[in-house]
């Protein structure tokens, strides 16, 4: 079973079956702060072992850490990111978590 929300101009999918939470959108300190509480209670609880970011148009430090909150609420040392621009492994590279993202 599938389920979409679009928050604060970021559209969110959790695809059950599959274990995959797909990102579209902005992922910046622009949108991100709006959605923060809701986006904690919607992804503690789910089972998710993959992020797809390929439809994300744009991302900074706060996407990452938004990225970064997937991990930690899976209770894992690593998730599987499928999609990334060149912007986020960049990002993530200098941030010294590209391995906790495992970006591709």
């Amino acid at each position: 079973m599938a389920s979409s929300r679009k928050l604060n101009g970021i559209q969110i999918s959790f695809s059950d079956d599959q274990h995959t939470l797909e990102l579209a959108g902005a992922l910046t300190r622009e949108t991100i702060p709006a959605i923060w509480s809701q986006w904690l209670s919607d992804v503690n609880g789910k089972a998710i072992s993959r992020v797809d970011v390929s439809k994300v148009d744009a991302v900074d430090t706060a996407g990452v850490a938004l990225l970064l909150e997937v991990v930690k609420a899976q209770n894992v040392t690593s998730i599987e990111c499928v999609g990334a621009s060149q912007q986020l492994q960049q990002i993530a590279a200098v941030s010294g978590v590209e391995g906790v993202l495992s970006l591709s």
